[in-house]
């Protein structure tokens, strides 16, 4: 008879094992005098914890989740839990069990659901990983919920990385918009490369316009000297061809001269020189001209042929003298 109650107890005794280790054990409660949320709790639930997650993978889960749900709402070790699932979870992706890991994950976005990633937070981290896709989808949501610079910025770095012109400019202003050109100093930059490229002349200057607005005496965050300088060089020279196609020659000598301030460049010098032919002012014109020829760059043979058709045509058909010229313009840019 004593053997049956010593076998009988021996088996509760395992079954109340096994309850234990399948579902957890209940949280220790503290005694009389002594708070929940005390510090001599928390290190008692601490142990506890600890022991629930040297179990093995897939019951560890299960008991860390059953232990959650029993604790009291002001103990102390309630804000660490999501850390352990966490560290779950990392268990997983260590031994290369992803489908573990993403069980794992769920189960602690579902304990936790402030630990869920907004829709924004999901298309940076979609658009770090270079999914542009899935950071576009999320992004475009971001903005429809609330149409943010950063939302909007997103869309536009991925649309720019597919290449996808039209999109890209779309989003990019939108990005602008919202961030401002400080901010939004590469956005700005893009518009103005792009719309340049579309021989959009207008609105090209009109982001290029913004930038300086937002950066008169010095380079966009990023940007160095040298490129902020071949930028406006560019830029100044760009406004001044698009005075001289509408035949403002005398406004767009001044504009010309305002390029070379930034940037030397042949080109500025051959339209002054055309500026000042359309002008008859033939003096400035052979000067400009015998500048963008001593330069030596691709332009400079065509400014030669034209300083030579004044100058042989205000020297009965010689160019003697000439070369006197050009000395003295290599020495006016040195």
């Amino acid at each position: 008879m004593k053997s049956k109650r010593l076998a009988l107890g021996i088996l509760v005794m395992c079954l109340a094992s096994v309850s234990v280790a399948v579902f957890g054990q209940d949280p220790e409660e503290p005694p009389e005098g002594i708070p929940v949320e005390s510090d001599w709790l928390y290190r008692k639930h601490y142990a506890q914890v600890e022991g629930i997650m040297a179990q093995p993978p897939g019951q560890r889960e299960k008991s860390l989740e059953a232990y959650f749900k029993k604790l009291q709402p002001q103990a102390k070790i309630r804000q660490y839990m999501p850390s352990f699932f966490a560290q779950i979870v990392k268990d997983y992706q260590s031994a290369g069990n992803t489908a573990g890991a993403n069980a794992a994950q769920a189960k602690m976005l579902e304990l936790f659901p402030h630990l869920k990633p907004s829709p924004l937070q999901e298309a940076q981290a979609a658009l770090q990983s270079k999914d542009y896709d899935t950071a576009i989808a999320k992004g475009e949501a971001a903005y429809a919920s609330e149409a943010s610079g950063p939302a909007a910025a997103i869309v536009a770095s991925s649309y720019i990385a597919k290449q996808d012109g039209p999109k890209a400019a779309e989003w990019s202003d939108k990005a602008l918009t919202k961030l401002g050109a400080k901010e939004g100093a590469y956005y700005a930059a893009w518009l103005y490369e792009y719309h340049r490229g579309q021989n959009q002349i207008p609105q090209a200057l009109g982001y290029y316009d913004k930038l300086v607005k937002a950066f008169p005496n010095s380079a966009p965050t990023g940007w160095d000297a040298n490129r902020w300088a071949a930028t406006r060089g560019q830029a100044e020279f760009l406004r001044a061809f698009n005075t001289y196609s509408q035949a403002n020659y005398k406004r767009a000598i001044d504009q010309f001269y305002e390029s070379l301030k930034y940037a030397a460049n042949e080109q500025a010098y051959v339209f002054i020189g055309l500026s000042h032919w359309k002008e008859k002012e033939m003096d400035e014109a052979m000067s400009a001209f015998a500048v963008a020829t001593v330069m030596n760059r691709p332009g400079s043979a065509k400014a030669r042929e034209y300083l030579e058709q004044i100058y042989s045509a205000r020297n009965g058909g010689s160019l003697d003298g000439l070369d006197a010229m050009l000395e003295e313009a290599k020495k006016a840019i040195q």
